[in-house]
């Protein structure tokens, strides 16, 4: 069992959940991280609170275990990966890495990733993603700093609503802190950079005044004092910056037009400048897993809508994912296409989430596949790739590429990271009312996303807003899906005259037709 106190502390998501899971108080789970020079444990956590701590994970089913949740494969020291497996690495991180290039990512992470092991190789993460082309702003934290001097000047800690009070006292602590904790991010993030960076050339990390700050006020009789607000960002200051090449590094401290200088949170920061600079990707680095079904899963994807319905069903508002799923939700209904919450505990979790197909993390986004459109010819390659498996078996008649370039226009497509995962086709015969659906093909790694309900309903809509009322479909081998999504069983004598002269007598295809208007 592990004693490791920044790992148990991690586990159960920060200091003051593991206080309160615990009954402690979170000045004394502080002392366990202090060395014994400043009457701390050295970081191990006391035997004698180690039983209440196993009841509560045991309670909260929160594992124990170091790289319980690491999903990374593991190879020996000195071990080569296979030829075979680096080129199917290789060849599946491609369309990802084309998809990302030129796009702007905002990345969020807490004070507790920074004082953490793992921050060098997240570092190194960040580094490569800036390295593949992509546009990074990074906003950080320094709520586990600030809690830190607060302790060692035994001055009180307040917070109410995840806000903290910032007294004279607090923002004084809070600026060194934070001139503290952007140092060490540009010193490691620098050093990063320079082992990817070509020769002779230099990577430059832009810090600045961003943000422009306005005091939060007093809310429900709470006097914030210098807790701000973001009150402008400036975005094509941000924007310029980006474009010479630069990484954007922006801490929780910014200035009103007065000079005031206030502490924000980190993540109000990142969602706002996710926003005013549509950027692609708002990215939230979490202490652990936190969006998971009643049976401890991950969730890997959430509509907006599914987001707000877990928000209600919360039982616990001061957790830090009750946090982090808000702060998702807003940054959707701001106009951000996709916000991932990724746990920053598994060793490459952002790669994970962002160059693989099962992901890392949860992915939030207002519609449950964004990227659901009429095909173009682009994605001719891509629907070929997609449903010559499945003529291969014998699941879709052969349609030759000729016959599918010419048809593009009658096919709808999902498309995830450039890799074409959904496919249909709406073939009209408007004499009779009526549309074939054809060609409906899901890639094997997203059969249990719903990408095919919702395509399918892409195409009842399109049938319907051009008068057709009903639609057939010829399947082998799926009558039981297209049955669970309202078709019923047909005769050859019930389709279009036109369709029944090039009916496939040899494939034997089960006619089923859908009443839509």
């Amino acid at each position: 069992m592990e004693d490791d106190a920044n790992f148990i502390i991690r586990q159960f998501g920060g200091v003051k959940q593991l206080a309160k899971a615990i009954n402690k108080d979170p000045a004394t789970i502080y002392r366990w991280t202090y060395p014994k020079s400043k009457h701390g444990t050295d970081g191990r956590v006391p035997s004698s609170a180690m039983k209440s701590i196993i009841d509560a994970a045991n309670e909260l089913n929160i594992p124990l275990e170091q790289g319980k949740h690491n999903p990374l494969p593991r190879f020996g020291k000195g071990e080569p990966i296979a030829p075979h497996q680096f080129i199917n690495w290789f060849r599946n991180t491609a369309p990802y890495i084309h998809a990302h290039r030129g796009k702007t990512f905002v990345i969020n992470f807490s004070g507790d990733a920074i004082d953490d092991t793992l921050f060098s190789t997240l570092m190194e993460d960040i580094a490569l993603l800036h390295s593949l082309g992509i546009r990074l702003i990074l906003v950080h934290g320094i709520r586990t700093q600030l809690e830190k001097k607060l302790h060692e000047h035994q001055h009180p800690s307040r917070v109410f609503q995840h806000l903290r009070v910032t007294d004279k006292l607090t923002l004084e602590l809070a600026k060194e802190a934070a001139g503290t904790t952007h140092t060490n991010i540009e010193a490691k993030l620098s050093t990063r950079l320079a082992n990817l960076a070509s020769s002779g050339s230099t990577i430059n990390i832009a810090s600045g005044n961003f943000i422009v700050a306005k005091p939060l006020g007093i809310i429900n009789g709470v006097d914030y004092q210098f807790t701000g607000a973001v009150r402008r960002v400036n975005n094509e200051t941000i924007s310029k910056t980006l474009d010479a090449g630069q990484i954007v590094l922006i801490s929780p401290l910014a200035y009103s037009p007065a000079g005031e200088v206030f502490n924000l949170r980190s993540e109000e920061i990142a969602t706002e400048i996710a926003t005013e600079i549509k950027a692609d990707k708002l990215i939230i680095m979490t202490e652990r897993a936190e969006i998971l079904t009643k049976k401890n899963k991950l969730i890997r994807q959430l509509t907006t809508e599914q987001a707000q319905a877990l928000l209600k069903s919360s039982d616990n508002q001061q957790d830090d994912a009750y946090l982090h799923l808000q702060e998702a939700i807003r940054a959707s209904q701001l106009g951000v296409k996709r916000i991932h919450l990724i746990d920053r505990n598994i060793n490459g979790g952002l790669q994970l989430e962002l160059f693989t197909r099962q992901g890392s993390g949860t992915l939030i986004s207002i519609q449950p596949f964004e990227d659901a459109r009429p095909a173009t010819i682009n994605d001719l390659h891509g629907i070929i790739e997609l449903i010559r498996p499945l003529e291969e078996k014998g699941l879709l008649a052969y349609r030759p590429s000729e016959a599918i370039e010419m048809d593009i226009n009658k096919f709808h497509v999902i498309e995830q990271d450039g890799l074409i995962t959904t496919c249909a086709a709406l073939y009209e015969y408007p004499d009779e009312l009526m549309g074939e659906l054809a060609c409906v093909a899901v890639h094997p790694d997203y059969r249990t996303g719903e990408r095919g309900e919702y395509l399918l309903s892409m195409i009842e809509n399109k049938a319907r807003s051009h008068g057709l009322t009903h639609l057939f479909v010829l399947t082998t081998q799926s009558s039981h899906w297209f049955a669970e999504k309202g078709f019923s069983p047909a005769t050859l004598n019930d389709l279009p005259a036109e369709k029944r002269l090039r009916y496939n007598q040899t494939r034997r295809s089960m006619v089923m037709i859908k009443k839509i208007a």
